[in-house]
Protein backbone atom coordinates (compact mmCIF):
# COMPACT_ATOMS: atom_id res chain seq x y z
CA UNK A 1 0.00 0.00 0.00
CA UNK A 2 0.96 3.33 -0.72
CA UNK A 3 0.76 6.28 2.39
CA UNK A 4 1.37 9.62 3.29
CA UNK A 5 2.79 10.99 6.51
CA UNK A 6 1.20 13.94 8.14
CA UNK A 7 3.61 16.25 9.59
CA UNK A 8 2.84 15.83 13.62
CA UNK A 9 3.59 12.17 12.46
CA UNK A 10 7.00 12.86 10.74
CA UNK A 11 7.68 14.86 14.09
CA UNK A 12 6.80 11.91 16.08
CA UNK A 13 9.04 9.19 14.39
CA UNK A 14 12.03 11.55 15.11
CA UNK A 15 11.31 12.43 18.46
CA UNK A 16 8.25 10.98 20.53
CA UNK A 17 8.06 7.38 18.49
CA UNK A 18 6.32 6.11 21.60
CA UNK A 19 3.34 7.89 20.55
CA UNK A 20 3.23 6.16 17.34
CA UNK A 21 0.47 3.77 17.06
CA UNK A 22 1.54 -0.18 16.54
CA UNK A 23 -0.42 -0.13 13.85
CA UNK A 24 1.98 2.82 12.33
CA UNK A 25 5.28 1.31 13.38
CA UNK A 26 4.59 -1.92 11.66
CA UNK A 27 3.75 -0.11 7.99
CA UNK A 28 6.96 1.95 8.57
CA UNK A 29 8.97 -1.23 8.96
CA UNK A 30 7.40 -3.22 5.93
CA UNK A 31 9.33 -3.27 3.17
CA UNK A 32 6.17 -3.69 0.77
CA UNK A 33 4.97 -0.15 2.22
CA UNK A 34 5.85 2.88 -0.21
CA UNK A 35 5.84 5.78 2.33
CA UNK A 36 5.60 9.72 1.17
CA UNK A 37 6.45 12.55 2.84
CA UNK A 38 4.65 16.01 1.30
CA UNK A 39 6.81 19.27 -0.15
CA UNK A 40 4.41 20.37 2.54
CA UNK A 41 4.88 18.64 5.44
CA UNK A 42 8.45 20.30 4.54
CA UNK A 43 7.02 23.89 4.33
CA UNK A 44 4.55 23.19 6.76
CA UNK A 45 7.95 22.66 9.36
CA UNK A 46 10.53 24.62 8.31
CA UNK A 47 7.22 27.52 8.91
CA UNK A 48 6.42 26.70 12.01
CA UNK A 49 10.66 26.70 13.26
CA UNK A 50 11.11 29.68 11.44
CA UNK A 51 8.27 31.49 13.63
CA UNK A 52 9.90 29.91 16.64
CA UNK A 53 6.49 27.81 17.24
CA UNK A 54 8.41 24.58 16.81
CA UNK A 55 11.15 23.05 18.94
CA UNK A 56 13.61 20.53 16.46
CA UNK A 57 15.43 19.90 19.82
CA UNK A 58 18.92 21.58 18.25
CA UNK A 59 17.83 20.18 15.03
CA UNK A 60 17.03 22.05 11.52
CA UNK A 61 14.54 21.01 9.26
CA UNK A 62 17.08 20.22 6.47
CA UNK A 63 18.93 17.98 9.33
CA UNK A 64 15.65 16.37 10.20
CA UNK A 65 14.08 15.78 6.87
CA UNK A 66 17.92 14.69 5.90
CA UNK A 67 18.08 11.80 8.56
CA UNK A 68 14.60 10.71 8.14
CA UNK A 69 15.78 7.65 5.79
CA UNK A 70 17.51 6.52 8.92
CA UNK A 71 13.68 5.47 10.63
CA UNK A 72 12.11 4.46 7.55
CA UNK A 73 12.27 4.27 3.85
CA UNK A 74 10.18 7.22 2.35
CA UNK A 75 10.09 8.97 -0.96
CA UNK A 76 8.97 12.72 -1.32
CA UNK A 77 5.81 14.31 -3.20
CA UNK A 78 5.92 17.15 -4.86
CA UNK A 79 3.23 19.68 -4.45
CA UNK A 80 2.68 19.83 -8.36
CA UNK A 81 0.74 22.60 -9.88
CA UNK A 82 -2.45 20.37 -10.91
CA UNK A 83 -2.58 19.55 -6.93
CA UNK A 84 -2.31 23.12 -6.64
CA UNK A 85 -4.65 24.43 -9.35
CA UNK A 86 -7.36 21.75 -8.77
CA UNK A 87 -7.01 21.97 -4.72
CA UNK A 88 -10.19 24.14 -5.09
CA UNK A 89 -12.31 21.14 -5.74
CA UNK A 90 -12.44 20.21 -2.09
CA UNK A 91 -15.22 21.42 -1.19
CA UNK A 92 -15.48 19.87 2.15
CA UNK A 93 -14.72 21.80 5.11
CA UNK A 94 -14.04 19.94 8.50
CA UNK A 95 -11.47 22.42 9.21
CA UNK A 96 -9.55 25.38 7.72
CA UNK A 97 -6.01 23.83 8.38
CA UNK A 98 -4.11 24.46 4.87
CA UNK A 99 -1.74 22.67 5.29
CA UNK A 100 -3.70 19.55 6.21
CA UNK A 101 -6.49 20.22 3.66
CA UNK A 102 -3.62 20.32 0.59
CA UNK A 103 -2.34 17.36 1.75
CA UNK A 104 -5.78 15.21 2.40
CA UNK A 105 -6.05 16.66 -1.93
CA UNK A 106 -2.66 15.04 -2.21
CA UNK A 107 -3.86 12.06 -0.75
CA UNK A 108 -7.11 11.61 -3.02
CA UNK A 109 -5.50 12.68 -6.27
CA UNK A 110 -2.43 10.12 -5.54
CA UNK A 111 -4.56 7.10 -4.04
CA UNK A 112 -3.00 7.55 -0.89
CA UNK A 113 -3.78 6.34 2.52
CA UNK A 114 -3.04 9.45 4.78
CA UNK A 115 -1.10 8.37 8.40
CA UNK A 116 -2.55 10.82 10.87
CA UNK A 117 -4.10 10.95 14.69
CA UNK A 118 -5.83 14.01 13.81
CA UNK A 119 -9.46 13.91 14.28
CA UNK A 120 -9.80 16.79 12.01
CA UNK A 121 -8.86 15.15 9.11
CA UNK A 122 -10.34 11.93 9.44
CA UNK A 123 -13.60 13.56 9.14
CA UNK A 124 -12.97 13.66 5.83
CA UNK A 125 -13.66 10.25 5.13
CA UNK A 126 -16.97 11.35 3.74
CA UNK A 127 -15.25 12.47 0.77
CA UNK A 128 -13.24 9.34 -0.08
CA UNK A 129 -9.83 9.60 1.84
CA UNK A 130 -8.39 6.51 3.41
CA UNK A 131 -7.27 7.32 7.11
CA UNK A 132 -4.81 5.17 9.28
CA UNK A 133 -3.70 5.17 12.46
Amino acid sequence: MKYLIDSHAILWIAFSEEKLSKNVKKILLDLDSEIYISAVSIWEINLKFSLGKLNLKGRTPSELFNGLDTFFNCEYLDLTKMDASTFFQLDTFHHRDPFDRIMIWQVLQNDLTFITDDEQIHKYTDCGLKVLW
